[in-house]
């Protein structure tokens, strides 16, 4: 296993990279496979597809209680023994539990947060520069809190994890687009600041709008809080840019928001990757059911559009 030492922003970090990472492209590479039964073996099986080795998973633990993704457990094991980098989803806290984002901010979990904290010690996890994507998506998350709170959970749990685990990665990552829940300028005050942050996240799908649609991949692109505002916000602070989740969007998962079996969206996805391959962390296709390029293929055109760019 080769380990890279990144400098972003204020600190210098750890990624781990598997030995035959990226032969094909100039960026980290990876898929998701969150409703696969095996994932560690869907994943493997997507590597031999597309003929690239998988130089990133992203995944996320069962969330309903604390213990589910603060304390050992198969899912920390299992993908700790695998080569490639990990980019975790984790919650500010379960859900149904009575937590509150106030209750983050004062610090009343931080007992969990060190468990967590060791937890990915043990297992090696931090040593492997493990990505923790906390809060994913809070933009459309009413849990989150109003921006200023977002942030400052952020900076209490990041401080007390990294007090005990520091190798971890931390990325704060948006969902692409101005959203209800913090819509336009307001989700930049859920920034916690550069301290604390050491990757810019953005989720992107095929959606609102879609790129099939006029000017529908130019407003993804360029379009309020789209993929280049977000690209353009990480280079500000001096932070590399992930996309922990794309695909294409089918299956009446946003009915008349879809741009369906589209193979120019994987053609300009890869473009975009290519034009910023410096200032891109990694990026993971999201394979589940509605946006599936391989086993099953729901999306031929899809599928052998992306075989060919990064097989």
């Amino acid at each position: 296993m080769i380990v890279l030492l990144l400098i972003c922003g204020v600190g210098i970090y750890r990624v781990a990279s598997a030995p035959d990472d990226n032969l094909r492209v100039s960026w980290k590479s990876g898929v998701s496979y969150p409703g696969a039964v095996n994932a560690v073996g869907a994943t493997q099986a997507f590597a031999s597809w597309r003929d690239l080795a998988v130089g990133v998973t992203v995944a996320w633990p069962a969330r309903g209680t604390w213990a589910d993704f603060t304390q050992v457990n198969s899912f920390y094991t299992t993908w700790a023994g695998q080569p490639y980098t990990k980019a975790f989803g984790i919650p500010l806290f379960p859900d149904d539990v009575g937590a509150t984002v106030e209750g983050c901010i004062a610090g009343n979990y931080d007992d969990y947060w060190r468990t967590f904290a060791n937890t990915m010690n043990s297992t090696g996890l931090t040593a492997q520069g493990t990505i923790i994507r906390l809060g994913w998506e809070f933009n459309q998350d009413p849990q989150s809190g109003t921006p200023s709170q977002f942030a400052a959970c952020f900076r209490q749990i990041e401080s007390t994890v990294s007090a005990i685990a520091p190798g971890l990665v931390w990325d704060w990552n948006v969902n692409r687009g101005p959203s209800s829940q913090m819509p336009g300028s307001s989700v930049l005050d859920a920034y916690p600041g550069n301290q604390y942050v050491n990757l810019i996240g953005v989720d992107s799908y095929d959606d609102w709008p879609a790129a099939n649609t006029p000017g529908g991949w130019q407003d993804q692109l360029n379009g309020p809080y789209g993929l280049n505002y977000w690209l353009n916000f990480a280079k500000a602070h001096g932070k590399r840019l992930s996309v922990p989740e794309w695909g294409i969007a089918t299956g009446g998962m946003w009915p008349g928001h879809e741009g369906g079996d589209d193979p120019a969206y994987i053609k300009d996805m890869y473009d975009f990757f290519s034009a910023n391959k410096a200032w891109i962390a990694f990026e993971s296709y999201y394979n589940d059911s509605g946006t599936a390029i391989f086993n099953p293929v729901e999306n031929p055109a899809a599928s052998a559009e992306y075989q060919k760019l990064w097989g």
